[in-house]
């Protein structure tokens, strides 16, 4: 009895403990009191998409982007698996804005207003706040396909610096959303800009404390914490979705590169959008177009197959700008496309015919009946018979 009445008092007491004010604070929808919501530890809810992973599907792509922009180092890369230490983890968001396909994600909603957005580092305090403001864990975190969506949802969008972020304790930055913010101008394309930064120097002084992890580096184990980390197996990373309906292996998903483009669209309000906001290829002649499809981490660049022809089907906007494909030959790769882009185009056709030896696909010459592999083994054929036909001569002759 008097343990049930300890865990009662242990329970109540708990329930009355302030809340940690370190922690970022996950948005209520629309009509709730942003400022006062429920705070949640986001560091639970950092979640990785095993088919959209450059590291688990493309490993010689030998993409780091997380883990060098991680300021807590609590992501850990190790040949095709990507660990996420959540004891280590901040909250930032920093390497779901790094990550160049979207395979990182992190469940912080904003708010629909009627007014432009602003948007406020969460350890600026409530009496320091801008008016309306909104909160996310750190401005670095914002990806350009959230600010997109932003602007497309509320027009123009400001973030505010307060002058904290090169001496932040969770990491260190002058400018974290300089590229976010750079290309999401970079590709409205107006002279004013969408999304604006404004100086608002405060006294460090008046700052909330900064999110620290619940795990220092250098913490040591327990004894039962060392027996279960030597009897417990570690978990393989989720491959069951890794192979499923992909054309060649080693695909990968690109929903950050899906949601920019639909944004755009939304954005710009017409049917084509300019081709210089995605990378281009040209081609100089006919390449091995299954090996640059294969070559290709995303699916940018497809094989279709015909009855009569294969082509080579390019699609701009899934484009990471890694040049792999360049390796198939006779493939060039430009930063900017030129005209408008309305979507996957067909850079190579190439007639096809089945070998009626082999029943393999090729791409014949004018007069070629078979294939090159089946044209081989009978000239090999051939030469083997002329050498048995051939009259012996007697030695000495």
């Amino acid at each position: 009895m008097l343990w049930y009445a300890a865990c009662g008092i242990l329970a109540q007491q708990s329930q009355d403990l302030p809340r940690d004010a370190s922690r970022p604070v996950l948005f209520q929808p629309k009509g709730g009191n942003v400022k006062d919501s429920a705070e949640i530890d986001l560091r639970d809810k950092v979640s990785l998409e095993a088919t959209a992973c450059l590291t688990i599907r493309r490993p010689d792509a030998a993409c780091t982007a997380c883990a060098n922009t991680c300021p807590a180092h609590a992501i850990v890369i190790d040949a095709r698996a990507i660990e996420l230490d959540h004891d280590r983890c901040t909250g930032c968001a920093r390497c779901v804005a790094a990550c160049p396909t979207g395979a990182l994600a992190l469940p912080v909603a904003l708010e629909e207003t009627d007014s432009p957005l602003t948007l406020e580092c969460s350890r600026v305090a409530p009496t320091d706040r801008q008016r309306d403001a909104q909160i996310v864990p750190c401005l670095g975190g914002l990806s350009a396909s959230r600010l997109l969506e932003a602007v497309a949802a509320q027009g123009r969008t400001t973030l505010v610096d307060r002058g904290w972020c090169a001496e932040c304790p969770s990491g260190g930055c002058a400018q974290p959303w300089a590229r976010s913010v750079q290309s999401v101008q970079a590709d409205r394309g107006d002279h004013a800009a969408v999304v604006q930064v404004i100086s608002a120097p405060t006294p460090v002084a008046r700052a909330r404390p900064a999110p620290q992890p619940r795990r220092s580096g250098q913490q040591g184990f327990s004894r039962r914490q060392l027996f279960q980390s030597l009897t417990t197996p570690v978990p393989a990373p989720d491959r069951s979705r890794v192979t499923a309906d992909q054309p060649f292996s080693g695909k990968v998903d690109t929903p950050a590169l899906e949601h920019r483009r639909d944004m755009l669209r939304e954005l710009h309000a017409a049917g084509s959008l300019p081709a210089a906001m995605f990378p281009a290829l040209d081609c100089t002649g006919t390449p091995d177009m299954r090996l640059a499809a294969s070559l290709c981490p995303t699916h940018a660049l497809c094989l279709a197959e015909g009855p009569d022809a294969d082509a080579l089907v390019f699609d701009a906007a899934l484009c990471l700008a890694c040049g792999a494909c360049e390796k198939a030959g006779a493939i060039h790769l430009r930063a900017q496309g030129s005209g408008n882009y309305a979507g996957p185009v067909t850079l190579v056709r190439q007639t096809m015919a089945d070998c009626p030896e082999c029943l393999r696909r090729y791409a014949p010459r004018d007069g070629q009946q078979i294939c090159d592999a089946c044209q081989k083994d009978n000239d090999l054929a051939a030469s083997a018979f002329g050498l048995m036909r051939r009259t012996q001569v007697p030695y000495g002759a």
